[in-house]
């Protein structure tokens, strides 16, 4: 069945385009992690954030530069949902892989499909089911045993970068339901270009946390790779917000969800192969929490039968 319901935006169908374009802004997504660890090594969090949406703003206002008046009335709007959505996304990320791990980023934000469902419910109107909220619990569990808090102690779970990784989760997922909400009728675009340009406004100042801090570029100097991977991660946000702005446009938010199951998969990967980090049995472990709340949020058979056996459940 289709929706029809009044006021809703026209859902088409899943074509092999849009499956193509949601792998390529997963990929994206999933290397943005081990991006931002090499990053670190030559720049502070916020200053490859500025140097990301430099490049990112400057492509797509180059590119959507016919297509912004059809974003008239709605500037102020995108702008204000690319500073708190993407730059403030992108500071916690920054900060939290610099303090942290790539892994653990990989694994944390794979909450993001849980996150941008619960966004939809409370922001676009939609009614949160007792499957979703199961999912997060479960998703939360993962998070807290990825981290080490449970095996380490506070001392090595990295308290400060786990919360900042899932500010990322939330911040991410309120942007998608917004862009949802105001980008109807907006050339997709110029969506991703005003965005993208109020997340540099955002960035600018946050570079006062480098400048304060360890500097704006580390005493180990500027190296090549790091440089490479400033330029991956403008291009690649520059690519992949284009792609979800336009799927956006018209398929509803559970569809990106969807295809964000793969960002922590794809991470972990990237991690691995390009950063040479370790891989640990609480990985494994979170990873697997992860993964069964993303399974749960499917809504398959097996899941509903949980949900029903809850909710039948007897008190204690």
């Amino acid at each position: 069945m289709t929706d029809t319901a009044p006021n809703k935006p026209a859902v088409e169908p899943a074509t092999m385009g849009i499956r193509l374009a949601l792998l390529l802004m997963v990929t994206f997504f999933g290397g943005s992690m081990p991006a931002y660890k090499l990053a670190g090594d030559s720049f502070g969090p916020a200053t490859a954030n500025l140097g990301r949406f430099v490049i990112a703003a400057s492509v797509l206002v180059i590119v959507a530069r016919r297509r912004l008046p059809s974003a008239r009335g709605h500037g102020r709007k995108l702008i204000l949902i690319g500073m708190f959505g993407i730059g403030l996304m992108a500071v916690f990320l920054g900060v939290g892989v610099d303090k942290g791990s790539a892994t653990i980023s990989s694994i944390i934000v794979g909450l993001e499909p849980i996150g941008v469902a619960l966004a939809g419910a409370l922001i676009v109107g939609d009614k949160p089911s007792r499957r979703s909220l199961l999912a997060l619990a479960f998703g939360i569990l993962g998070v807290i045993a990825a981290s080490g808090i449970v095996t380490e102690g506070s001392h090595g779970a990295a308290i400060l970068p786990m919360l900042l990784l899932v500010g990322t989760v939330v911040t991410f997922s309120v942007y998608t339901a917004f862009v949802r909400r105001a980008g109807q009728g907006v050339d997709p675009l110029a969506v991703a270009a005003m965005t993208q340009v109020g997340a540099l406004f955002f960035v600018i100042p946050a570079c006062l946390l480098d400048l304060f801090g360890k500097g704006m570029v580390r005493s180990s100097g500027v190296h090549p790779k790091a440089v490479w991977a400033v330029v991956f991660l403008g291009v690649g946000s520059a690519v992949g917000y284009l792609l979800l702005c336009s799927v956006l446009a018209n398929q509803p938010s559970n569809r990106v969800a969807v295809s964000m199951f793969l960002t922590p998969l794809l991470g972990v990967m990237f991690s691995w192969l390009v950063v040479g980090e370790h891989l640990h049995l609480r990985h494994a472990y979170g990873g697997a929490l992860v993964l069964l709340a993303i399974w749960i949020s499917e809504g398959g058979k097996q899941a509903t039968q949980i949900e029903l056996v809850i909710a039948e459940s007897p008190p204690v």
